[in-house]
C-alpha cells in the first residue's frame, strides 16, 4: 500500500508520460495537416515553375536567335573591314553547322505550343528568322566583293558563289561591300530583326505575368490555410517548451550548474551554458591560434619569411593558370657572394631580395617564394598577358637597386624569366616555359628580364 506522500507526489502535476503521448498526438495531426497542405502548395508551385521555366526557355531561344543574328554580324563585319578568313570561316559555321537560330526557332515552336498565344510568338520568331536569313543574301554579296577584291579563295562557300557583283566597278568593290554591312537599309534590316525579336519577348513576358495571377489565388488560400494550421502549431509548441522547460530543462541546468560550481543543487541563474560556450570558444581560439601558426611555419621560409616550397606548391595548384603571370628568379653568381663574403652575407642578400620583391609586389594577387637556396618565383593570379611588362619594368627597377652596394651586401643582379599561362598549361608546363625563360637571361649574359610570350 502506497503511503499518503507517495500518493500525494503522484496525483501532484502532470504525467510526463500524458505529455508525451499528447505532444505525439498532437505532432502527429499537424505534421499530417501541414504535410497534405506542402503538397498541395507543392503541386500549385509545379504549375506555376513549369509554366514560367517554358516561358523562360521560350526568351532564352528567342534570345538566341537574336544574338546568333548579331553574331553573323559581326563576323561579315569583321571580313569586309579584315578581309580575313577567319571571320568568313566562323560566319559559315554558325550559319551551316551550329545553327543556332533554326534550333532555337524550333525550340520556339515546340515550346509555345503550351501557350495561349502560340500564334504571336510564331508569327515574331518567324519574321525574325525570316529577316536574318534575307539578310545573308546581302551578307554574302559583301563578301564575295572581297573575296574578288582581295583573291580569297571562296568555292568551298556556294552561298557566296551565287552572289552576283556583276556591274560593281574593282576600284570601288571595298566601299559597296561596307555600305552592303554598314549602310542604313542593312540597319534598318537588323532593326527589324530586333523588333520583332522584342515584340516577342514581350508577349512571353506578359504569359508569365497571366501565369502567376492565375495561380495567385490559388496559392493564397493554401497559404491562409497553412498560416492558420503554424499559428495553432506555434501556439502548442510554446506550451510544450514551457512544460519542459519547468519539467526538465530548467531542474538539469540547476543541477549542471551546481555540479560545475561543486555546490549543493539549489535554485539559482542559469550560467551553465554561456560557461561552457565560453569555454568552447576559449579552446577553439587557441587551436586555431595554434593550427594557424603552424600552417604559417609549414608554409613558409624561416629565413626571408617568403613562402617556401610546400606553400608554393600548394597555391601554384590552386591558381588558374590561364590568368597567371609566373616568374622565376635566380640571383646571379650566389655562390661566388658565399664563397667570396660567407654565408651571413649570403642571407643578408636573401633577405634583402626578399624585401624587395615584397615591397615592389604589394598587391593581393601576387604571390613570393623561395623554391630553393637563391631561387625565387613569383605568382601574379588574374592578370592579362598586357600587363606582364608592368611586372618585367619592376623587376628592371629591383636590379638598379641591387647594382649599388649597401653596407656589407656587395651589388649583385638578377635573372628572371617570365611568362604567363594559357588555359591548357599545366604546372609543369608553365615552369618549364618560365626555366626556358630564364635559360635565355643566363644565355645572353644574366643581369636582365625576360618576359616570353609564347
Amino acid at each position: 500500500m502506497m503511503s499518503n506522500s507517495n500518493k500525494r507526489y503522484q496525483r501532484k502535476g502532470v504525467s510526463l508520460k500524458f505529455i508525451g503521448l499528447l505532444i505525439s498526438a498532437f505532432i502527429f495531426v499537424i505534421s499530417s495537416t501541414l504535410v497534405v497542405s506542402l503538397v498541395l502548395i507543392s503541386h500549385q508551385n509545379e504549375i506555376v515553375d513549369q509554366a514560367n521555366e517554358n516561358c523562360i526557355q521560350l526568351k532564352e531561344s528567342s534570345n538566341d536567335i537574336q544574338a546568333a543574328s548579331d553574331y553573323l554580324t559581326a563576323q561579315v563585319r569583321q571580313f569586309v573591314q579584315n578581309a580575313e578568313e577567319k571571320y568568313m570561316a566562323a560566319y559559315f559555321e554558325e550559319a551551316n553547322v551550329t545553327q543556332r537560330r533554326e534550333k532555337a526557332l524550333d525550340k520556339i515552336h515546340q515550346l509555345s505550343e503550351h501557350t495561349s498565344r502560340h500564334e504571336e510568338i510564331h508569327l515574331n520568331v518567324n519574321a525574325a528568322v525570316n529577316e536574318s536569313m534575307d539578310l545573308m543574301d546581302q551578307e554574302c554579296y559583301a563578301m564575295k566583293l572581297i573575296c574578288v577584291a582581295n583573291s580569297i579563295d571562296y568555292a568551298e562557300y556556294p552561298e557566296i558563289d551565287a552572289a552576283n557583283i556583276d556591274g560593281v566597278d574593282p576600284s570601288s568593290r571595298k566601299d559597296e561591300a561596307l555600305n552592303a554591312v554598314l549602310g542604313t537599309e542593312y540597319i534598318l534590316k537588323k532593326d527589324k530583326i530586333t523588333s520583332h525579336i522584342n515584340l516577342a519577348l514581350e508577349i512571353i513576358d506578359e504569359l508569365m505575368n497571366e501565369n502567376e495571377k492565375k495561380e495567385a489565388l490559388n496559392l493564397y488560400n493554401l497559404i491562409l490555410f497553412q498560416s492558420v494550421v503554424i499559428a495553432v502549431n506555434v501556439a502548442f509548441m510554446i506550451a510544450v517548451i514551457i512544460t519542459f522547460f519547468f519539467y526538465i530543462v530548467k531542474p538539469m541546468n540547476l543541477a549542471l550548474q551546481s555540479i560545475e560550481a561543486n555546490e549543493e543543487i539549489h535554485v539559482s541563474g542559469n550560467r551553465e551554458f554561456n560557461y561552457l560556450v565560453t569555454v568552447y570558444n576559449e579552446v577553439r581560439s587557441q587551436n586555431e591560434k595554434v593550427k594557424e601558426k603552424l600552417t604559417f611555419e609549414a608554409e613558409h621560409d624561416k629565413l626571408t619569411n617568403l613562402y617556401n616550397r610546400t606553400g608554393y606548391v600548394s597555391l601554384f595548384r590552386r591558381m588558374r593558370l590561364g590568368k597567371t603571370l609566373y616568374a622565376l628568379i635566380d640571383i646571379d653568381g650566389f655562390k661566388e657572394i658565399n664563397d667570396k663574403f660567407g654565408h651571413d652575407i649570403g642571407d643578408r642578400v636573401l633577405v634583402k631580395l626578399a624585401g624587395l620583391i615584397e615591397a615592389y609586389f604589394k598587391e593581393d594577387n601576387a604571390f613570393a617564394f623561395r623554391i630553393g637556396g637563391d631561387e625565387f618565383a613569383l605568382l601574379i593570379e588574374n592578370i592579362d598577358e598586357s600587363e606582364g611588362y608592368s611586372v618585367v619594368s619592376k623587376f628592371e627597377q629591383i636590379n638598379q637597386v641591387l647594382s649599388v652596394p649597401k653596407g656589407a651586401i656587395p651589388a649583385f643582379s638578377l635573372s628572371v624569366g617570365i611568362v604567363h599561362g594559357d588555359d591548357d598549361d599545366t604546372t609543369d608546363t608553365l615552369f618549364k616555359k618560365a626555366d626556358n625563360a630564364l635559360y635565355k637571361v643566363k644565355q645572353s649574359g644574366k643581369s636582365g628580364v625576360i618576359y616570353d610570350i609564347q
